[in-house]
Order: structure tokens, then sequence, then C-alpha cells
């Protein structure tokens, strides 16, 4: 009995220590704008527009995909739009991305100037 009680304490002890300043800095606000990238393969201007495009959803701002590095950089709101969601909607439209790979069905119905994974070099 004596355990429980001195770990509820202890439990009561933290929690008191924790403001609700430090809770509600970990969420970002409806103003914040955040700028981020993520790798996505493709090779074309088609590719660019199409990864544009996907990745131009609610809560995203601006979308650039650079050919020459593979990079796509977003300007999001993170309290309307995750990164991995972007990255989601990515790779749904046949891109693949460094940490997932888009499915074959989708990659598949990719235009055969776009077709990356064969090793066709950007254009």
């Amino acid at each position: 009995m004596k355990n429980i009680i001195s770990v509820l304490a202890l439990t009561l002890l933290v929690l008191m220590m924790i403001s609700p300043a430090d809770i509600n800095a970990q969420k970002p606000s409806s103003k914040t704008i955040i700028t981020d990238s993520l790798f996505v393969r493709g090779v074309c201007n088609s590719c660019k527009e199409r990864i544009e495009n996907a990745a131009l959803i609610k809560g995203v701002k601006k979308v650039s995909w650079n050919k020459k590095t593979q990079y796509l950089t977003v300007i999001y709101k993170p309290s309307k739009i995750s990164l991995n969601k972007i990255e989601d909607e990515v790779v749904l439209a046949g891109h693949d991305t460094k940490d997932k790979k888009a499915l074959d069905k989708n990659y598949n119905k990719l235009p055969a100037c776009c077709a990356y994974r064969s090793g066709i070099a950007p254009h």
C-alpha cells in the first residue's frame, strides 16, 4: 500500500511540474508556417508538374520541385497538414521518396518519359 501511495504522489508531483505553457508550446499555432523539403524521384518537366500538383493540397502555401537536385521544397502550415501527409500524396501520384515507395500500380500509370525506376536520365 505504501508503494502505491508513493507512486501516486510522485506522479502527481511530476504532473504539477509541467506547466500549461509547456504543453501548448508543443502545438503549432495556426499562424506558424514551415519550410521543409523531401527527396522525390522524377526525371522531367511532366514529373515536376505532377509532383507539385500532388503536393499542393490544403494547408500547403507553395511547392517547388527541382529536377536537378530531386528535392521538393514545401511551405506549409503544420496546424493544417503534416509533411508526412504531403509525402503520402506525392507517393500516391506515382513518385518514390527517400522513405516511401509508390505502389507499382501508381508508378505504372506514369508516362514512359517519366519511368525514373528504369534508369532514364533527367531530361
